[in-house]
Formats: structure tokens, C-alpha cells, sequence
């Protein structure tokens, strides 16, 4: 065999195995990067629907939703949102199938899914997507329940505030975009008086 061919193995052969527990380390500890998730709970009102939200009369869902709202948060923006259902707050309610009365609820165009339904069905969590809470604003509800006929009732949805979040990006990028507009028509507008002149 060839001398040249032997010393090319032989060399090939020695990095294979100074490679060999550098491969092996990278493979048995991957690096994972997981976003930090806290949990938040912040106050909430329903009130019974009117135009713009004026009326202030409390809705009967209020005693079925509770007056509290559970918050997944991760990068300072909300990611899910959980409002536990109980019949023990309302008279309708209470000591009844409350899984088969409220039927289904929707939030900011966000509907709930059911999840948690106690072993008695008198409680169960309704779990949104995060665009269903505004922070410190008004939404639009839909309930709709079910005694012996369906049923379903609009409402405002009023939220407390909560500190340490940030605005969308899309919205934070629309109100720069219109900034852009305004400033390219004034700048349009100055040369066009300019060339008038």
C-alpha cells in the first residue's frame, strides 16, 4: 500500500476522534431558549349593552363571570386570558348545571373555549386568546345562555388596568405610518408654495 495513503488515513482517523466529544457534547446539551411566562389578575365589570357604553346598569352575566380575569403574560404582552364560570354568584345559577346554561361567551370577536368543567358542572373556565382583554378599555361581550330556550345577551366588558404592558406592534407601526403620510404631504405642500413663489 502506498506510504502516502497510509499517513492520509491515519491522520483521518485522528481527527475523527478529537471531533468525536465535541460532537457528542453538542448533541447532549442543547441550549433552549423559553420566553418567561407570569400571571397576572386584573378586575373586570360587565355592564348591560347600550350605545357607547353609557349605561352603567350591571349585566346578569356578572354573577356567572365574576368581577376578575386571570392573565398569561410573556414579553409584556398578553397571551391568554381566563375567566372562571360560577353559578354560585348568581341566583339562576346557583346549585345548577351551570356547564349546560352558559353556553357559549365571546370577547373583543374572541370566543372562549371551554376547559376545567368541575366534576358537578357547576364551574368551568372559559379561555381566550390574548386579543380578547384591552388594558383599561371597553369591549363588546356576547353570552349566550341556555334555560330551556337560548338566549344570547350583549354586553360591555370594562377592564382595569394593568401595569408593565406594551401596545401591539401593528397598532404602534399604523401610527407611525400615518405620521410618515402627514409629514410627506406638508413637505409636498412647502415645495409646491415654494415653486409658486
Amino acid at each position: 500500500m502506498n506510504k502516502k495513503l497510509l499517513k492520509l488515513i491515519a491522520s483521518s482517523s485522528v481527527a475523527m476522534t478529537l471531533m468525536a466529544p465535541g460532537v457528542a457534547f453538542m448533541q447532549t446539551n442543547p441550549v433552549v431558549m423559553a420566553a418567561e411566562q407570569s400571571q397576572k389578575t386584573v378586575g373586570m365589570t360587565v355592564y348591560k349593552y347600550s350605545k357607547n357604553h353609557r349605561s352603567h346598569a350591571k349585566s346578569m352575566a356578572q354573577g356567572f363571570v365574576g368581577d376578575k380575569v386571570q392573565l398569561t403574560v410573556s414579553q409584556k404582552h398578553v397571551t391568554k386570558m381566563t375567566i372562571h364560570v360560577d353559578g354560585k354568584n348568581s341566583p339562576m345559577g346557583k346549585g345548577q348545571n351551570v356547564n349546560k346554561i352558559v353556553k357559549s361567551l365571546k370577547i373583543n370577536g374572541v370566543s372562549g373555549k371551554k376547559e376545567n368543567v368541575s366534576a358537578d358542572k357547576s364551574s368551568f373556565d372559559f379561555v381566550f386568546a390574548g386579543k380578547a382583554f384591552k388594558n383599561n378599555g371597553w369591549v363588546k361581550m356576547q353570552v349566550t345562555i341556555d334555560f330551556g330556550g337560548k338566549m344570547t345577551e350583549q354586553a360591555w366588558v370594562k377592564y382595569d388596568k394593568v401595569s408593565g404592558l406594551t401596545t401591539s406592534k401593528k397598532k404602534t407601526d399604523k401610527k407611525q405610518k400615518k405620521a410618515s403620510k402627514k409629514s410627506v404631504k406638508k413637505v409636498s405642500k412647502k415645495s409646491t408654495h415654494g415653486q409658486r413663489r
